[in-house]
C-alpha cells in the first residue's frame, strides 16, 4: 500500500502542478488581452488628439492667415511646397490622361482603316470568285 499511496501523492501534486501552471498561463492570457485592449484605446486616443491638433491647425491657419505668417513661417513654406507638389501631380495626370486619349484615338483611326482594307479586300475577292463562277456556268 505504501507504494501506490507514494504514486498517488506525486500524481495528486503533479496534478495540482498543472493546474496551477493552467490557472497562471489564464492568468497570463487575460492580463495579456487586457493590456492589448488598453493599448487599443491609447492609439485610439493619440489618434483622436491628432486629429483635433490637425483641425485646430487648419482653423488657424484659415482664420487667422497673418499669425500663422508671422509665428509658424516656416511651417506655411512647407504647406506651400506640399501644393506645389500637389499641382505638378495634377498638371502630370491630366497630360497622361490626353497622352491616353490620344493614343486611344490613333489606335481606334487605325482598327477603321485596317476594317477598311479588309473590308475591301473581301469585296475585291468577293467580286474574283463572282466572276469565276459566272465563267463556269456560262462555260
Amino acid at each position: 500500500m505504501g507504494i501506490f499511496d507514494n504514486i498517488k501523492d506525486a500524481l495528486g501534486q503533479a496534478a495540482d502542478k498543472v493546474k496551477e501552471g493552467a490557472e497562471a498561463a489564464a492568468d497570463k492570457a487575460k492580463d495579456l488581452a487586457e493590456t492589448a485592449k488598453l493599448k487599443g484605446k491609447i492609439s485610439d486616443a493619440e489618434k483622436g488628439i491628432k486629429d483635433v491638433y490637425s483641425a485646430v491647425g487648419k482653423d488657424l491657419f484659415e482664420k487667422f492667415p497673418e499669425i500663422v505668417q508671422d509665428k509658424f513661417p516656416e511651417q506655411l513654406g512647407k504647406v506651400g511646397e506640399f501644393k506645389d507638389v500637389i499641382e505638378k501631380a495634377k498638371a502630370a495626370i491630366a497630360a497622361l490622361a490626353d497622352k491616353v486619349e490620344d493614343k486611344v484615338e490613333d489606335v481606334k483611326d487605325a482598327a477603321e482603316d485596317k476594317f477598311e482594307d479588309v473590308k475591301d479586300a473581301v469585296e475585291d475577292k468577293a467580286e474574283d470568285i463572282k466572276d469565276k463562277v459566272e465563267d463556269i456556268v456560262e462555260k
